[in-house]
């Protein structure tokens, strides 16, 4: 038999627990065919000779949920070895949407990604059923998957409102929830630390947490407050689960406050306690002691409740106190001199790759001031990158078995591209990354290192048939020298192609041969 696509002398790491084996792979249309210790005969014959053979990488945290609608190539993660993204995390998304709140759900999401060009299918989305209808007639480069965004469904419910949801309101949005969990998202996701998340208590997120158990599927937590409530934020998200019996992933598990730092032990304390009691929990987390989002996150609640333009119309007429507050988080988040401005979204991207304090310098002004003016002048859609998280706690958090590799990024060009701005490298190079850190580190065994970024992924998020090596999977397979991968992504130059990861395929078609993409857009909203 003479397959499609052969993979031959390769160390096949299988994903699970299953010990690798030189074993060569024989693919037929979008499927693995055959696994065999003989020879197999191929239309194409890759030679995998002293190179891991591994399921495709699955990152469970990403912000592509716009990637497919943009005209340029959009390949900064499947050069990295990903295969599969899940998007529509944070509580952030772009459907369901009704007619009655249209407006502040485009203004929603206008606040959280970077826009593409006009495009008239884009603005038909009203539905996960539409939103996988429109990725399959296109096809996209990476197979994409979503969850429903809690802020989605709240402003689908009731609009940008700060107010307790009442009877009929609670209905309205548990039943828009249930329609996108039938219509094929994967879950649901909570941004507690963005509006109108944190507007959410306890009681709204145990009840959207029933729900999404009812189909037995996961919920993925940005928790509350990620620093100097970090501990306090794990237990109410314990507490909900607990009530639920819900399964449940913490998103990209840190602690940004410097005081914290070395509190590591207790989180997972409180992690390993509640899966003893029978509770679901897992976390993802990214290889690096830097953040990413916007610099609304600069402004205590109290200051900012999620309206954008009314916080700009009254920016210039907050108090010293308000200020002083301002001040006090971006002081927990490592001072001015550590955040880095990712995307000024000003012309000409003016400021982007420029620290807080270098473009203090530059213009003059106050701490407070420069960061007001780089808010009041990208209408609030500034991104920068923090550098606030603890090495040592980053390490140990990776050594668990429980948590896997995201890395709360998006599938953006590899080249330089203005519209981006100077983006986080984990958007290039997480998981090359965290292959080089396992090689230096001897963290875990090849097959462990491997289930992190593949199979206890795809178990996570149910996703079926794929994060395998198996006979009737889809063929969704990277090939990588262990020994040469290398992240080169930095945060002054991100836009720096890794090294080591020579094949990827998905679908069964070649994205990447010898390192380089081939323009196959087979990937699929699944």
């Amino acid at each position: 038999m003479e397959f499609d696509l052969v993979i031959e002398n390769g160390k096949v790491v299988f994903g699970g627990e299953r010990a690798a084996e030189n074993v060569n792979i024989g693919i037929t249309g979008d499927r693995i065919a055959e696994i065999s210790f003989e020879k197999l005969d191929g239309k194409k014959v890759i030679d995998a000779s002293g190179k891991i053979v591994s399921p495709g990488f699955i990152d469970p945290h990403c912000h592509s949920d716009l990637a497919a609608f943009f005209s340029e190539e959009m390949t900064s993660k499947i050069l990295q070895g990903v295969t599969t993204e899940v998007n529509g995390n944070c509580g952030i998304g772009i459907s369901p949407i009704k007619e009655k709140y249209n407006k502040e759900l485009a203004q929603y999401v206008r606040d959280h990604f970077v826009l593409p060009e006009e495009n008239s299918e884009l603005k038909n989305i009203k539905s996960m059923k539409d939103l996988k209808e429109s990725i399959n007639k296109k096809g996209f480069i990476t197979n994409q998957a979503y969850l429903v965004g809690t802020g989605c469904i709240r402003i689908d419910s009731i609009g940008f409102s700060t107010k307790k949801l009442n009877e009929e309101e609670m209905k309205n949005m548990l039943e828009a929830l249930e329609k996108e969990l039938q219509e094929g998202a994967y879950g649901v996701s909570f941004g507690l630390v963005y509006q109108p998340g944190n507007f959410m208590d306890k009681d709204e997120i145990t009840e959207i947490l029933k729900v999404t158990a009812k189909y037995d599927k996961v919920a993925s937590f940005h928790i509350r407050n990620e620093g100097e409530y970090v501990i306090e934020s794990i237990k109410e998200v314990l507490e909900c689960t607990e009530k639920s019996r819900c399964r449940v992933n913490i998103s990209h598990l840190k602690i940004m406050d410097r005081r914290l730092w070395g509190k590591s032990d207790e989180i997972l304390s409180l992690i390993i306690e509640a899966r003893e009691k029978g509770m679901d929990i897992t976390y993802d987390q990214y290889p690096y002691t830097a953040t990413s989002t916007t610099l609304m996150v600069l402004l205590p609640e109290k200051i900012f409740d999620g309206d954008v333009k009314k916080f700009i119309e009254r920016i210039d007429t907050l108090t010293k106190e308000e200020k002083e507050e301002i001040m006090d988080i971006v002081y927990k988040r490592g001072g001015i001199s550590n955040i880095l401005i990712s995307n000024s979204f000003l012309p000409d991207n003016k400021f982007s790759g420029k620290t807080v304090l270098q473009i203090k310098e530059e213009k003059g002004l106050e701490d407070i001031e420069t960061i007001l003016y780089l808010i009041k002048e990208s209408g609030g859609r500034a991104k920068a990158i923090y550098f606030s998280i603890g090495e040592e706690d980053m390490y140990n958090f990776m050594r668990t078995s429980i948590g896997v590799i995201g890395s709360d990024g998006s599938s953006v060009p590899a080249e330089k591209n203005q519209k981006f701005g100077i983006p986080h490298p984990r958007n290039f190079a997480t998981f090359p990354k965290f292959i080089k850190i396992n090689r230096e580190k001897n963290m875990f065994t090849i097959e462990e290192m491997v289930n992190k970024i593949t199979s206890k992924t795809a178990d996570i998020f149910s996703i079926r048939e794929r994060g395998r090596i198996e006979k009737g999977y889809f063929a969704d397979i990277t090939i990588f020298d262990y020994e040469k991968v290398e992240d080169r992504a930095g945060f002054e130059d991100p836009f720096i192609k890794s090294e080591g990861i020579e094949y990827v395929i998905v679908n069964g078609k070649i994205a990447v041969d010898k390192g380089v993409f081939t323009g196959e857009t087979t990937g699929r909203c699944i």
